[in-house]
């Protein structure tokens, strides 16, 4: 609370010094004032809204998929997003552009008396998995799972199937996999 009255006090009498002062002396002013911002812990903010280094992609499952095997990597082939083209359709595969850290979502759907269990693998690693079971039921089954990753910049992240548990998953778009960086 101080050092916003400080600041107030500040600012007030640079508005009212600035109506006899050179231009020179308005910007020595506002660089000492900037320094004593930056001292208290506030922060220069650009007003430039900059686009490049954004890194986010969505896709959809275009078709089913029925008894994938062991670890088998589930592909998403409908693309609608690839800012920073990260995510290949063919591979099914991500690799992070940039360096940092990346939020991660996938939905699965899944019929009655089916399953579909499936995990999201960083460079090998599991994160994460997601259980869509239909199996006791007569109608269907969706469930959506998110990963927050760091990531360098070539690490790679996709959604295999849990050991041989890719019995059914509905394609028509039911299914998606997307992420982007935070």
């Amino acid at each position: 609370m101080k050092s916003v009255l400080v600041l107030l006090l500040i600012l007030a009498t640079a508005v009212f010094d600035s109506i006899q002062e050179t231009p020179q002396q308005i910007v020595n002013k506002y660089n000492n004032y900037r320094t004593i911002c930056n001292g208290l812990g506030y922060q220069n903010l650009s007003c430039k809204t900059d686009k490049k280094g954004t890194v986010a992609f969505q896709t959809t499952l275009s078709k089913y998929l029925e008894n994938m095997g062991n670890e088998q990597r589930v592909i998403f082939d409908k693309v609608t997003l690839n800012e920073g083209n990260g995510y290949d359709k063919k591979t099914g595969v991500f690799t992070a552009p940039d360096e940092g850290v990346y939020k991660f979502s996938w939905t699965i759907m899944t019929k009655g008396g089916k399953y579909f269990i499936s995990e999201i693998i960083h460079d090998g690693k599991k994160i994460a998995r997601n259980y869509a079971d239909g199996r006791g039921l007569t109608g269907y089954d969706m469930s959506t799972t998110n990963a927050i990753v760091k990531m360098k910049k070539g690490d790679k992240v996709w959604i295999r199937t849990y050991h041989n548990y890719g019995q059914y998953a509905f394609g028509e778009h039911w299914g998606n996999f997307s992420g982007n960086k935070l």
